[in-house]
């Protein structure tokens, strides 16, 4: 991680409320709130990572950075190329073009994300062709290029999906990705849906292509094993909400959230011979919908009491480069993965 490293994204007090429609005349009763008050920061050449159960938010969050999901409040602050920062929810035309030029997205399935009716030519070009980035024989030039730099060759060009692996799909999106020369890539799920195996090349491809292209990323994973290897900072998400926020390292050593340290302690062992009590999380996630008072997490939690349930923390500095929202943060001895 680069500890002085400049701020390329900004994220600050960013929502995204589904409304809930009930009724004849489908009045607004409720909403779900899927992202709720997040804020965060990611800094040039590191990889910022998001992690917690499915239905968090991680990936609403992701696409609300780009615009694919419009938020409904915050400020998305994005440092472009030329040095000037803009505020993405506030933009629109070729400001907004821009941006997206600069910020891309990598997605979870490798199947569904490309068109199947392209070639990988058509596919690779295709983000080239729409911004104006070229044409002709720079065009073929620079799709030749992208195709070789995930580690395909350009006999792959002209073939169709269908006829590629799902970790080969994956390395054409990531292609894709990068064909607009972007500061900035989003990772949504980008190996969950890859054999472990392939994970692995697709992760060590990644950081490779970080290294050699200074690339910044937002990645985004349920799995404990990937953001351990990948992440320089993590942050964690329950149900829109961001708890815990730190160094990749700190955090797996000793969580300041509760939460966390559930996350940590459900995850397997890399070694078959060494023992492990089994750790089960107790309940189910609460109802973005209708979180309970207080801390959402308390129901849950074995170390909550009565202040818990009726004071809501915040998101708030428990040491040097450490945040959590905990009452408790850094009073705990919490378990790491270890």
């Amino acid at each position: 991680m680069r500890e002085n490293g400049k701020t390329i994204l900004e994220v600050d007090g960013l929502k995204k409320y589904y409304p809930i429609r009930k009724g004849f005349l489908k009045r607004t009763a409720g909403h779900v709130k899927a992202v709720d008050d997040v804020r965060f920061a990611v800094r040039e050449g590191e990889t910022f990572s998001l992690v917690g159960e499915s239905g968090c938010g991680k990936s609403t969050l992701g696409r609300c950075l780009l615009r694919a999901v419009e938020p409904t409040a915050g400020h998305v602050r994005f440092t472009l190329r030329s040095g000037e920062t803009v505020d993405v929810p506030g933009l629109d035309g070729d400001k907004l073009k821009t941006v997206r030029r600069e910020m891309q997205m990598v997605f979870q399935d490798p199947y569904s994300s490309l068109n199947p009716r392209m070639t990988v030519r058509q596919i690779v070009a295709e983000p080239l062709i729409l911004s104006g980035l070229a044409r002709g024989a720079a065009l073929e030039e620079r799709a030749a290029e992208l195709i070789e730099m995930v580690g395909l060759n350009k006999g792959h060009l002209d073939r169709y999906p269908h006829a590629f692996s799902g970790g080969q799909r994956q390395r054409i999106g990531i292609a894709r990705a990068l064909a607009t020369n972007p500061r900035f890539v989003i990772c949504d799920e980008a190996v969950s849906a890859l054999d472990v195996s392939v994970q692995a090349q697709v992760i060590n491809l990644l950081q490779d292509l970080q290294r050699s292209l200074g690339l910044s990323y937002l990645f985004i994973s349920h799995d404990l094993s990937v953001i351990e290897h990948i992440s320089h900072r993590i942050g964690v998400m329950y149900i829109g909400k961001m708890v815990e926020i730190g160094d990749a390292e700190a955090i797996f050593a000793r969580p300041l959230h509760p939460y966390t340290e559930a996350l940590l302690r459900s995850k397997p062992a890399a070694d078959p011979n060494m023992r492990k009590t089994r750790f089960v999380l107790q309940g189910e996630a609460a109802n973005p919908a209708d979180p309970p008072s207080g801390c959402p997490f308390h129901p849950r939690c074995p170390y909550a009491t009565g202040r818990c349930k009726t004071e809501k923390p915040e998101l708030a500095e428990a040491e040097p480069g450490r945040s959590a929202a905990c009452h408790y943060a850094g009073e705990l001895r919490l378990q790491g993965a270890g």
